[in-house]
């Protein structure tokens, strides 16, 4: 027996998930902790408000560096890898700059489509925050490649000690929104200048080998990717935020601010494990023989690990939320309830969703994402005068019927390229 938990401890994919697990469970018991005290100082509006801009930021972040950054990771050689880091932060600088001038040209019209009025100030940090976050995301796969996972896991801390204690210094600012947006974007840049810094600590010396011809030539080559993981990047990360984007239109922002902080902290325990596994997972997936048993038992583990992190919210969610959260938001326990089965199913799917990147099979996501936006679109457009809570629970039924298909289709695509290779 001790010699089987030896070999368990001892296995090189349990080592790497447990250094990003560690580094990610101090990264979200900052933020798990804050909770209790940051909607104390913070109104359900002032969360809801924000929630839009921060949905906006992380939709068009996907699209901003053509999803090379997940290429990073797949090149044999360390040098054409590092031509798609850069190649990919290059992107991401232009896509910045391009979202400044539409913000200068159409200043009116994108600022007279918010109802708070605070988004006529905030929305000129939108170009920065795309640039810092598409460009995190590039170095996050660098990092990933070399196996740097405990120095990922650090990263997370800082991001995640930069934004909570702005926001805890609430009398600082003006109003809720401001201490909002401010944390959020100073823990942006705290993470990712440390991230920088190692970088060049590290890989200085690469740069001077660094071509244009070369970059060119390796952006062709992972084509792919922006081809088909870009906008299904974008179509994925639009349909997490599809509910802030469409309550924001049909109900108020308080109720908004209630949906976000539901999602946000069932999503919590869950995001801790999956950030881990999901990076490990994708770099031991192109090197393991026995693909589909890697999959099947990844799938089933974080299944059966969500259903038993969960399950006291799918009794006790107002309860709960009355205690930790306090008084004003019942509202949340109860919407935390109602969207618990689309969290389940969509994290145990995530967790492995990688596997289309491996075999290629990008095209495959990107159907299944037009399909899944297709229906809860249709449903929301049907629904949209209907009881919220009738909206919510037959949209969280739709979400978990479309990820239990898409981890189908996964299996189904590892197991075709496997025999193939017979």
């Amino acid at each position: 027996m001790n010699s089987k938990i030896k070999s368990i401890l001892s296995n090189e994919f349990v080592k790497n998930v447990f250094s990003l697990f560690t580094g990610n469970a101090l990264a979200q018991s900052i933020s798990l902790v804050s909770i209790p005290i940051l909607t104390r100082l913070y109104t359900p509006e002032e969360f809801g408000a924000v929630a839009l801009f921060i949905g906006m930021v992380n939709v068009f972040s996907i699209a901003s560096n053509g999803r090379y950054d997940m290429a990073i990771v797949l090149p044999k050689k360390n040098g054409q890898a590092f031509h798609l880091l850069i190649g990919s932060i290059a992107i991401t600088l232009v896509f910045s700059i391009i979202s400044l001038l539409i913000v200068i040209l159409f200043f009116d019209r994108l600022t007279g489509m918010f109802e708070a009025h605070i988004y006529k100030k905030i929305i000129w940090l939108l170009p920065l925050c795309i640039f810092l976050l598409g460009s995190h995301k590039s170095l996050t796969y660098w990092f990933n490649r070399s196996r740097s996972f405990r120095l990922i896991g650090v990263n997370r801390v800082i991001q995640n000690a930069g934004q909570t204690g702005v926001r805890l210094c609430r009398e600082m600012f003006s109003n809720g929104h401001w201490g909002q947006v401010v944390g959020f974007i100073a823990g942006e840049i705290i993470s990712w200048g440390a991230m920088v810094v190692q970088l060049f600590r590290r890989e200085f010396w690469r740069f001077k080998y660094i071509s244009i011809k070369t970059t060119l030539k390796s952006l062709r080559e992972y084509f792919n990717f922006p081809l088909y993981l870009m906008p299904m990047g974008i179509l994925n990360t639009f349909s997490t935020y599809l509910l802030v984007f469409a309550l924001s239109l049909i109900t108020s922002s308080a109720l908004v601010g209630h949906y976000e902080r539901a999602w946000r902290v069932i999503n919590f325990p869950l995001s801790l494990i999956s950030s881990s596994f999901g990076s490990v997972f994708y770099e031991k997936m192109n090197r393991t023989a026995n693909r589909r048993r890697l999959y099947i038992y990844s799938y089933l583990g974080n299944l059966f690990l969500a259903l038993l992190i969960l399950f006291p919210i799918a009794f006790w969610g107002e309860s709960i939320f009355r205690f930790v959260l306090g008084n004003d938001w019942v509202v949340a326990g109860r919407i935390a309830r109602f969207i618990l089965p689309l969290t389940v199913f969509g994290f145990a799917t995530e967790c492995v969703s990688t596997v289309f990147s491996v075999t290629k099979k990008n095209q495959l996501m990107l159907i299944w994402q037009v399909v899944y936006l297709i229906f809860v679109l249709g449903w929301l457009v049907t629904a949209r005068n209907f009881d919220v809570y009738l909206l919510l629970i037959v949209y969280s039924t739709i979400g978990s019927v479309m990820y239990v298909v898409l981890a189908i289709v996964g299996f189904l695509s590892l197991q075709k390229e496997d025999k193939s290779k017979v």
